[in-house]
């Protein structure tokens, strides 16, 4: 309970109000619950008296005083019920509501080698499977945990009152119900955990092969596709029948408890009834109350079942949660960089400690408003080089400067609003085009929209459409072609005007004209920023100052006084 706590207090503490009054609408409802039981106890007893009664007023007064209060207090008890909906639903969903915000904000805050540890499957588990289940706490285990509660203890203690013996016969069978329950419920937990693994490797699975079905089935072979598929579909379907086999024993046990609990009741109440111990009205009052008492204690093998599951997915998130990025961006920038040009020296660095070195003891610059083409072979680091300029790698050793600034010390969101960069598989969303470019800027007029879509050689196109921008990409943009999507975010990158851009093959699915129509958009609105494009595409030569074939090339000129070394 102490990792429920932990994770859930701080959100509860937002609605404590909201908390407290559900608390007391759940005791006041399972508080008159019991009025109907009691008052049907009463009205057997008079009318088991009605022969000796002296006249018919003697008898119907007080059946239909009996009666009238239970219509008015079940009456009462609904609008409680109504009210321990309004208030403990309700906190359940913006407690969750609260807990999915800031899971994506903990999300939000990785960086690239942080996100690379986990897969898809396993983070859409966090906002499914784990998140549901801490749903289910919040919701379902304290509403019914509560009303077991209060009316558990409520029952006992009038049952206990009214006769101690006949309550502990009848009390006996059903109090079995929640450790045999719990019981099982541990069993189907256990069996769960496999079905939880089972559907984080079917979600992957159809991660990665939904969006890229179609190029995929040009390279791989569909019965292989579907061979993986039945495996993974019947490793799930299997571990969810192994849970259903142990939950199926519930409401039968629950069932035959209960009916034992009605048993002992009706055979040692008739037996104390006719020595004259209790009276008829006493046996009707406790089948009532068992009855009542049914779901609930059933229930509570559930609830405890849910609490488990609720536990692991707390101690899941904890741990997410505590995962410290391998970046750390400051909230403000120490400083403002002063203009868009960079500067390294000695820069090493490698993608994990067994790994090979892309750079060692690195230097170089790219001075302001300077426009520098790489045409590198591959595998020689430009991507990486990209990576480490928009910071979204840190070098192993070495240092980089933005500005004269440190890389370091620039904030997330200054560092986004200053450079602008377009990786080689660009991420859309799914939506409209308008709403990826507002992703961007969600303030953007519709002119600053289409201006974004000219720059990058794309509005014609979408002013051809019959929805402009309000046309649907579909699911990571797959429904437009590779070089429309490396076009929209360029669009997405030029919309905030940012004052360097790095380009990591953007021009590579496009056409020659493309390219020039695109290349002349920014030398003419984006003269004075700063460019580095990474591009094998011969068109790119007249619109940059250096055309480098080797990073030797490119860093290590006489003007800049600073060599490169790239091993």
């Amino acid at each position: 309970m102490r990792l429920l706590i932990q994770l859930l207090w701080p959100f509860y503490r937002r609605y404590g109000g909201l908390l407290v009054l559900g608390i007391l609408c759940v005791a006041g409802a399972n508080l008159l619950a019991l009025y109907p039981g009691w008052a049907t106890g009463h009205i057997i007893d008079a009318l088991v008296a009605a022969p000796n009664a002296s006249s018919y007023a003697e008898v119907f007064l007080p059946v239909a005083k009996y009666l009238a209060g239970v219509g008015v207090f079940s009456l009462l008890r609904a609008l409680l019920m109504v009210g321990m909906r309004l208030t403990l639903v309700v906190l359940s969903r913006r407690v969750e509501r609260d807990q999915r915000s800031f899971l994506l904000q903990k999300l939000l805050e990785w960086d690239l080698s942080t996100f690379q540890k986990h897969s898809t499957g396993e983070l859409l588990t966090y906002f499914t499977e784990d998140l549901n289940r801490l749903r289910n706490l919040t919701g379902p285990v304290v509403l019914y945990g509560l009303q077991t509660l209060f009316l558990g203890v409520f029952t006992a203690v009038l049952m206990f009152y009214t006769d101690p013996w006949l309550a502990t016969v009848s009390l006996a069978p059903v109090a079995l119900i929640p450790p045999l329950t719990y019981f099982l419920r541990q069993k189907a937990v256990r069996r769960g955990l496999r079905q939880q693994e089972a559907f984080a490797r079917l979600s992957a699975f159809l991660q990665q092969v939904y969006p890229f079905l179609r190029p995929l089935k040009a390279v791989a072979q569909p019965p292989a596709l579907m061979k993986r598929w039945q495996t993974l579909t019947e490793t799930h379907a299997q571990a969810s029948l192994a849970v259903a086999r142990i939950e199926a024993y519930l409401h039968p046990l629950t069932m035959l408890l209960v009916g034992l609990s009605l048993t002992g009741v009706l055979i040692y109440g008739g037996i104390r009834a006719a020595t004259g111990a209790i009276s008829l009205g006493v046996i009707g009052s406790f089948s009532l109350y068992l009855l009542q008492l049914m779901f609930p204690l059933g229930a509570v093998g559930w609830l405890m079942s849910l609490i488990q599951q609720a536990k692991a997915s707390a101690e899941r998130l904890l741990n997410l949660q505590a995962l410290t990025p391998a970046l750390h961006y400051p909230p403000v920038s120490l400083s403002c960089p002063k203009a868009p040009q960079w500067r390294w020296e000695n820069l090493a660095f490698r993608y994990g400690p067994e790994a090979s070195w892309i750079f060692e003891r690195f230097s170089g610059t790219i001075q302001t408003g300077e426009k520098i083409a790489l045409s590198l072979p591959m595998g020689t680091g430009k991507t990486t080089l990209a990576r480490l300029l928009v910071r979204q790698v840190d070098p192993v050793s070495g240092e980089i400067f933005f500005g004269d600034v440190p890389l370091r010390t620039l904030s997330r969101e200054d560092l986004r609003r200053w450079i602008g960069y377009v990786p080689q598989q660009p991420i859309l969303l799914s939506g409209s085009i308008a709403d990826n470019l507002r992703l961007v800027r969600p303030e953007a007029s519709r002119h600053e929209l289409w201006q974004a879509l000219e720059w990058a050689g794309l509005a014609d196109e979408v002013a051809a459409l019959p929805q402009g921008l309000r046309t649907d990409i579909g699911l990571w943009g797959q429904q437009i072609s590779g070089g429309q999507r490396q076009r929209l975010a360029l669009a997405m990158v030029l919309l905030k005007q940012p004052q360097a851009l790095i380009l990591d093959e953007t021009f590579a699915p496009l056409d020659s004209e493309k390219i020039h129509e695109i290349l002349t958009h920014l030398k003419k609105y984006f003269s004075s920023a700063t460019w580095l494009l990474l591009t094998h595409r011969q068109e790119v030569k007249p619109f940059v100052d250096v055309w480098a074939e080797s990073l030797q090339e490119a860093f290590s000129s006489k003007e800049r006084e600073i060599g490169a070394r790239c091993k």
